[in-house]
C-alpha cells in the first residue's frame, strides 16, 4: 500500500455529500408528516365539522347512525342515512337511502377551484352530483342520475308513476341562491299505475317516452323549451311549451303558463268519459287537441282551444 505524508488528506474527504444530506432531510420530513397524520385528530375534526353543518340545515335535516371517514378516496359516508320529509315539504314522508357519500373529486377549471362528488342511492334510484367551489362562484353538475319510482312517489306524494327518469343538469349558485339552472329529463319506459282520480278509476297506461328541456332563472321561473310525452302507440301523447313560476315551498302551488297539444286513445276515453264532454265542439288536428294550462299546478284545469 502506498504511504502518504502525515499532512496529506485523502481526496475523498473533499467530495460533496449533498445527495446524502438531502435524503436525510427528506426522511426527517416524511417522518414528521407521518407522525402528524397519526397524531392529529383528522377524523374527529372533519366529523365534527360535518355534523355542525348538517345541524345548521334546519329546513332539510338528515338523520344517520354514524359518519365514517375514507382515506383511500378522501371523503365521508353516512351509515343508514334518511332524508326527512321536511326537505320536500312533506313531513312524515321520509326517504331512506341505501348509500350517501361525499368524496373529493379533484380540481375544477370552470370555475377554478375544487370539485366534490355526492353519491346517493336507493333500491331504484342512483344520484350523482358534482358540486364545485371556485374563486368566481359555485356550480353543481348533475350527471349519470336515474330517479326511480320510489323517489318519484315520495316527491309527488302519489304512488302513480312507474318507470325511470334520467336527469342531466347544471346549476349555478351566487350568494347562496340559484342564479341559473339548465335541466334535461328523459325516460323511455314511463307508465302509470291504477289510480282513482276525482272518482274515476284510471287504468294502467303506457306513456312511453318523456323529454323535458328547461332552464330556470334567478327569480325561480322555469322556462320550458320542450316537453313531449308519449309515442304513436301510447295511451296519450302531448307537447307543451311555456313556463312555470316555481313555489320553492310547495310544488303544487307553482304557477303554470303552458300551451300545447294532446292526443287521447280510445282506452283513455273509456276510462274517463268526462274528457269527451270537455272536448265537445273541439276539432283535433292530426288527432291532437290544442289546449292551455294556466294557474297553480294543484288546481289548474285544461282549457281546450
Amino acid at each position: 500500500m502506498k504511504k502518504m505524508p502525515e499532512n496529506h488528506l485523502q481526496p475523498e474527504i473533499y467530495v460533496s455529500e449533498t445527495g446524502k444530506g438531502f435524503k436525510r432531510w427528506l426522511l426527517v420530513l416524511l417522518l414528521f408528516i407521518v407522525t402528524f397524520i397519526f397524531t392529529f385528530p383528522f377524523e374527529k375534526t372533519l366529523v365534527g365539522m360535518t355534523e355542525k353543518i348538517i345541524r345548521s340545515q334546519r329546513a332539510c335535516p338528515i338523520s344517520y347512525d354514524k359518519i365514517e371517514l375514507s382515506y383511500l378516496f378522501p371523503g365521508i359516508s353516512f351509515k343508514n342515512p334518511v332524508i326527512t320529509g321536511a326537505c320536500f315539504q312533506k313531513p312524515g314522508s321520509d326517504l331512506a337511502l341505501d348509500q350517501l357519500a361525499v368524496t373529493f373529486a379533484g380540481p375544477n377549471f370552470s370555475p377554478f377551484g375544487v370539485r366534490f362528488k355526492i353519491l346517493a342511492t336507493t333500491e331504484e334510484s342512483h344520484i350523482e352530483a358534482y358540486p364545485a367551489i371556485g374563486l368566481s362562484g359555485r356550480v353543481i353538475r348533475i350527471a349519470d342520475t336515474k330517479i326511480g319510482s320510489d323517489i318519484i312517489s315520495t316527491l309527488s306524494g302519489m304512488d302513480l308513476i312507474a318507470g325511470e327518469l334520467a336527469i342531466d343538469g347544471l346549476v349555478e349558485i351566487a350568494e347562496n341562491q340559484i342564479s341559473n339552472a339548465k335541466l334535461k329529463i328523459e325516460s323511455q319506459s314511463l307508465k302509470t299505475k291504477i289510480a282513482n282520480i276525482a272518482g274515476f278509476l284510471l287504468p294502467p297506461m303506457n306513456l312511453g317516452s318523456l323529454v323535458l328541456l328547461s332552464e330556470m332563472d334567478a327569480g325561480g321561473k322555469l322556462f320550458i323549451e320542450k316537453l313531449t310525452l308519449g309515442a304513436p302507440n301510447s295511451t296519450l301523447a302531448a307537447n307543451f311549451k311555456g313556463n312555470l313560476t316555481l313555489n320553492r315551498y310547495n310544488m303544487l302551488y307553482s304557477n303554470a303558463d303552458l300551451t300545447g297539444e294532446i292526443r287521447f286513445s280510445d282506452e283513455f276515453f273509456e276510462a274517463i268519459p268526462l274528457v269527451k264532454l270537455l272536448l265537445q265542439g273541439k276539432e283535433p288536428t292530426d288527432g291532437f287537441y290544442k289546449l292551455e294550462l294556466k294557474g297553480p299546478l294543484g288546481q289548474t284545469r285544461p282549457n281546450f282551444l
